[in-house]
């Protein structure tokens, strides 16, 4: 990029998981000037209606020589525009979206937020979306969405959004040196779920298919990782720990990030049956450190994945899932694990960081 660094504020009102992450990586990697404004990462709907007022509150004397307000899809950017209204250029980036967030049985969407994440995308200069998946899906459901509306429904939202809308993959905090795949343990190969303890992501499906291969006599661990937020979320995966016994080795959120990069290493295979997923951070960990991934042929999956692995790595159906799974673990593939976590490489954040800095500069 030619040019001076920018002074960049970014606001980030839930600070964890993918969003701590992407952040961290952004502030750390960018040769621009970027500052974290965070909260802490709970009560989420809170955040995403109240922190403007936090926010409104404190930029007073936080906006001197700063070129750039940068915002994730959690503040509601049209109402602080209103209250501050000294801000600078701003760009959104759009993690996930409450219009395309699959409901719970019995659930209903949340109108007003989504109302609040439609004007926050319409206030921004820039709209970021992690993935063309998350964009497309964003600007299709939008027409329906408006066609709830008793009358005097908007127009030209879609292609004023669209306008302005980019797509940058998030960065990803990968192991400096490769991952020494030969001497990964093998036997049994051991199968990795490094996923959100949520409905979203489906456990239910990739333990049918782990029961069905454990009654054929098919030799595997698994590591049960990731964060779970407690409560009735976590009833399947306890369920696991009953129905595969002393196959589930690992239970539970890692301590730590070397403890988690440390299962993911030992791992041959990383699975997914989710049913909402914008771009796959945590797909992308495994795969860099040699997990053979196999994923749902549909969300932001086979945008992810490299074409030539979409035939054996990308599922259709349950029985798919099943065979594709059972070929896994019976035929390890080292040299293709090694030969995909390579072409992760592309996800880095020093491979990626460029095009971010450029855009932030280009706002």
């Amino acid at each position: 990029m030619d040019g001076k660094p920018y002074r960049v504020l970014f606001l980030e009102p839930h600070f964890s998981g993918s969003h701590r992450s992407f952040a961290q990586g952004l502030a750390a990697h960018s040769c621009h000037d970027i500052r974290l404004f965070t909260l802490p990462g709970v009560h989420w709907k809170w955040r995403m209606r109240g922190s403007l007022l936090h926010y409104a509150a404190a930029l007073s004397g936080e906006l001197d020589g700063i070129d750039l307000l940068m915002v994730s899809n959690m503040v509601d950017l049209a109402r602080l525009k209103g209250l501050v209204t000294s801000l600078p250029r701003t760009l959104v980036y759009m993690h996930e979206s409450q219009l395309t967030y699959p409901l719970p049985k019995g659930g209903t969407i949340d109108v007003d937020l989504v109302i609040q994440e439609v004007t926050t995308a319409l206030a921004a200069d820039r709209v970021v979306f992690n993935s063309c998946h998350h964009r497309d899906l964003f600007l299709r459901n939008l027409a329906p969405f408006f066609s709830r509306f008793p009358d005097h429904r908007p127009e030209g939202i879609e292609a004023a959004i669209r306008e302005k809308a980019r797509v940058l993959y998030p960065g990803v905090t990968l192991p400096s040196t490769p991952v020494p795949f030969a001497s990964k343990p093998m036997e049994p190969p051991l199968v990795i779920w490094n996923h959100r303890w949520s409905y979203d992501k489906n456990f239910p499906a990739t333990l049918h298919a782990l029961r069905t291969l454990k009654e054929r006599g098919v030799a595997f661990n698994l590591a049960l990782l990731g964060e779970s937020a407690g409560g009735q979320a976590e009833a399947p995966f306890h369920e696991a720990c009953k129905v595969l016994g002393e196959r589930v080795v690992h239970f539970g959120y890692c301590p730590n990030g070397d403890a988690y990069r440390q299962w993911l290493s030992r791992g041959a295979i990383v699975v997914s049956s989710a049913i909402q997923e914008n771009f796959g951070i945590s797909m992308v960990e495994a795969m860099a450190h040699g997990c053979l991934p196999l994923l749902p042929n549909r969300l932001a999956y086979p945008e992810i994945l490299p074409e030539a692995f979409h035939g054996d790595h990308l599922y259709t159906s349950r029985h798919d899932f099943i065979a594709k799974l059972e070929a896994l673990l019976t035929t390890p593939d080292p040299a293709s694990a090694a030969d995909l976590a390579q072409q992760m490489r592309i996800y880095d954040w020093k491979q990626c960081i460029a095009l971010y800095d450029e855009t932030l500069a280009s706002v």
